[in-house]
């Protein structure tokens, strides 16, 4: 059945669905040292499944874990990829999502309410941005759009035009406060009545918590690696453990808009959409990664973007309910 493909979550999503030539070896890597003190590792070097840290005495070696997007410090000889160090977390919340349908108690169809505005951005349910922006798609007959953004104590709204579907956060409003839950929504409003988007909630991460990615990003950016490489293990790896859809998809529409050709690129993007709830914007993007992928002949990854092409197809065509009498 097609929910069982339906296994691959924010983290393994990138992780472990690519082999990388790492020197002479052919792996999965599963993590990057970052910085200088291993006898034999250089920084920037990726790392493979049982590979050791051997750090220079008195030095501290610094690898990320694409597994769980922990930045680890070494001080002595250890295995990376140890039970207690770089592996997947034990108990991972099974979210509801585009990509984990079997996790929610009633499955979204793109067919209905097709009348009323869906919001595209901000992506997920966590976020950095203290100013997103704001997307959705058009609703036919409508005249305008009203963009709402509320909390506790806090209220903005602003109308735009029929053409218009993207806002940048206005300049005027005061910016979002770290640490504290909004709401999203939009309203078309059209000639006799008016139709509302269902809310998006998102949280702006705490301070303490948004300053612990920016440093783990800062360490990558300062690797100065190949930019889809970055985008697709190591920043996702960073965003995907706190699940910040948002940044990890806008990472990787960077590298789209920088003209990659890379089809796991697409296929990951494709990825974060469908956990996203945009099923449009993941078969475009399973599209692109489809071509990428036969004009390289890379076989593994036409495989993986099928199974993505599958969901898609699960998710725009549901199965309908079984009645007892049927089986």
């Amino acid at each position: 059945m097609i929910v069982s493909i339906i296994l691959f979550l924010g983290l393994s999503s990138a992780w472990g669905r690519q082999l990388k030539s790492i020197g002479s070896r052919e792996c999965k890597a599963n993590g990057r040292v970052v910085n200088a003190g291993d006898r034999f590792l250089a920084a920037g070097s990726q790392l493979c499944p049982g590979d050791r840290i051997n750090p220079v005495n008195g030095r501290t070696v610094s690898a990320l874990c694409y597994l769980n997007g922990k930045l680890l410090d070494f001080k002595q000889s250890k295995i990376f990829d140890a039970s207690d160090e770089c592996s997947l977390p034990q108990k991972k919340a099974k979210l509801c999502t585009g990509l984990n349908p079997s996790g929610c108690n009633n499955t979204k169809s793109p067919h209905e309410d097709q009348d009323i505005p869906t919001l595209i951005s901000p992506y997920g349910s966590s976020m950095l941005s203290s100013r997103p922006k704001i997307s959705w798609y058009a609703v036919s007959n409508a005249i305008s759009y009203t963009v709402i953004v509320s909390s506790y104590e806090f209220y903005w709204e602003k109308t735009v035009d029929k053409t218009v579907t993207t806002l940048p956060y206005p300049k005027e409003q005061k910016e979002l406060k770290l640490g504290n839950t909004y709401n999203f929504t939009v309203i078309a409003n059209k000639d006799k009545s008016l139709a509302s988007s269902e809310p998006l909630v998102i949280i702006v991460l705490p301070e303490k918590e948004q300053n612990e990615i920016k440093q783990r990003v800062q360490h990558i950016n300062e690797l100065n690696l190949p930019p889809d490489e970055a985008a697709i293990f190591d920043l996702h790896a960073i965003y995907m453990s706190r699940n910040l859809l948002n940044e990890a998809i806008e990472a990787l529409e960077a590298r789209v808009a920088a003209g990659s050709q890379n089809p796991t690129l697409y296929r990951v993007l494709a990825d974060r959409y469908l956990e996203a709830w945009l099923p449009n914007e993941a078969l475009r993007n399973y599209n692109v990664a489809n071509e990428l992928a036969k004009r390289s002949r890379n076989l593994d990854e036409l495989a993986k973007v099928q199974q993505g092409v599958n969901l898609v197809e699960f998710y725009n065509h549901p199965p309908t309910r079984i009645n007892p009498a049927q089986k």
